[in-house]
């Protein structure tokens, strides 16, 4: 009887546990966003709308007045436009 009792949680608790796995919604940690380091000695640009630090790999390009400049997003390339 006890035998069944303690199976019957061991069971339960595995049963729980991968759920939890399978569905993080559920109440599973979430997992933090991958962040996309630069190669080794990459440049760096800084944007001029929010002045953040991006690597030129992963930078929004545009031209403007005939001159490059580099932006970390779409929405900050756009923001610029507006204002300039």
């Amino acid at each position: 009887m006890i035998l069944r009792l303690v199976i019957g949680m061991i069971v339960i608790y595995l049963l729980f546990k991968l759920i939890r796995k399978g569905f993080p919604a559920v109440g599973g940690k979430p997992r933090p966003a991958k962040i996309q380091t630069p190669d080794a000695g990459e440049e760096l640009v800084e944007d001029p709308q929010c002045h953040a630090y991006v690597p030129v790999s992963q930078a929004v390009r545009a031209e403007i007045d005939g001159k490059k400049v580099y932006f970390c997003s779409r929405k900050c390339l756009e923001q610029y436009q507006k204002v300039g």
